[in-house]
């Protein structure tokens, strides 16, 4: 027995935004790199590039992108502005902690600075926005923005902690 449910209905939009991340990001991808766009295409596995096309158009509900595809299209560009466009999409920050390095004095009290900065400017956002008692959509989008910038500078800032290598007190004194 069959059920009369037409499931289709329940799909999820494709987020336009985010297709169009990642569209910018291959074609950088292919200018940078002098590549045929049909010839990135296949090298994540697809026909052509009106395969890969039609899975970035908004309109074209019945192909989407895969995870897969979206990896592979990642690793090749070196970018990861789609994950940062779904990381904010969840409010979520997103930053990298692939160094080894050591923080430096130098480099934390920069990055000190930046996020004060930040911090001081979706403060000032917020301060504007409030001031007639009631917020626009205009309005709230400056201050998420903003906010944003600031927690991203902030998580930029702790991560530089979290690489600090202490001195020894003892073995400094001496």
């Amino acid at each position: 027995m069959t059920s009369n449910y037409d499931y289709r209905g329940n799909k999820r939009k494709k987020e336009h935004g985010l297709l169009v991340s990642i569209r910018k990001d291959i074609l950088s991808f292919c200018k940078k790199e002098n590549m045929e766009k049909d010839t990135f295409a296949h090298t994540i596995g697809l026909a052509s590039w009106g395969s890969l096309e039609n899975k970035l158009k908004r309109t074209k509900d019945d192909t989407d992108i895969t995870i897969t595809e979206l990896l592979h299209i990642q690793e090749l560009t070196k970018s990861h502005a789609p994950l940062k466009y779904m990381c904010e999409m969840f409010g979520f920050v997103m930053t990298s902690t692939e160094t080894d390095e050591e923080t430096t004095v130098e480099e934390l009290n920069s990055l000190s600075d930046k996020a004060q900065m930040e911090s001081n400017e979706s403060w000032a956002e917020i301060k504007k926005a409030s001031a007639d008692g009631k917020f626009t959509v205009e309005e709230k989008e400056a201050m998420k923005k903003e906010a944003m910038e600031a927690l991203e500078a902030k998580q930029k800032e702790l991560n530089a902690i979290e690489r600090i290598v202490p001195v020894d007190i003892e073995e400094y004194e001496e």
